[in-house]
């Protein structure tokens, strides 16, 4: 064991770094110093080289962490009314991998990881507490399938998301719109979720404002793109 843990990280089997990353995160969780390096590795693999093998390690390692979160979420109680816990649990960790590899995202300590595992929890929470809170309040159409105008919405809803992003040529303009209008996270949820990305709450602010000038004075080229894809 001794001799591969002297081997360089890329050369370490999956095994010998699971092993190594029990070990730290026992650490890591009794806040002691630690070290995050074989831990971030299996996040490398698991994502940026899809190793299904260390996706699989990673969520058997951090699955416990999620259900944690859950259970001291706010919203916990009335969640649990409409999904099961695994659910969300598989649910944060799709969310995760999709985000992660849209966006190539990195993460220079498990700290970070954990934080950005914990916001995918808290999408998964907030939107099926959406979804069924809107289909409690809307009447059910009076003809055609009751799937469609759901179906519908979901597909322009994407279309919008896409549109603006294509105007906003800055990554931290991306960034900020995607944690706020794809995610509806607020300043303070995105400073707590996403630590160490933004200086501060006002930054956050000075982003939205900058985001909102570019879509009123693309506004027109927005309501063209949408109507180009409606009539496609």
């Amino acid at each position: 064991m001794s001799i591969e843990i002297e081997k360089p990280l890329g050369e370490m089997t999956l095994t010998a770094l699971t092993e190594c990353c029990i070990r730290e995160m026992s650490k890591y969780r009794r806040k002691e110093p630690c070290d995050d390096s074989y831990c971030l590795e299996i996040f490398r693999r698991a994502v940026q080289l899809r190793d299904n093998e260390a996706w699989i390690v990673l969520q058997r390692q951090f699955s416990d962490n999620v259900r944690l979160w859950l259970g001291g979420h706010s919203h916990r109680e009335l969640a649990l009314r409409y999904e099961a816990e695994q659910t969300y649990v598989d649910d944060a960790f799709r969310r995760f991998w999709q985000a992660v590899s849209d966006q190539s995202l990195t993460f220079s300590t498990v700290a970070s990881a954990l934080s950005y595992l914990r916001l995918c929890l808290h999408c998964a929470i907030m939107d099926t507490l959406r979804a069924f809170a809107r289909a409690n309040i809307e009447r059910m159409p009076d003809y055609g399938h009751p799937d469609e105008p759901q179906v519908e919405d979901r597909y322009h809803e994407n279309e919008l998301w896409e549109t603006i992003k294509s105007i906003l040529p800055g990554e931290r303009e991306q960034r900020v719109a995607y944690l706020h209008f794809h995610c509806n996270l607020k300043p303070r949820e995105i400073i707590r979720y996403c630590p160490g990305e933004f200086q501060c709450e006002e930054e956050i602010y000075r982003l939205k404002r900058n985001i909102m000038e570019r879509i009123l004075r693309n506004a027109d080229k927005i309501r063209w793109k949408l109507d180009g894809s409606m009539l496609a």
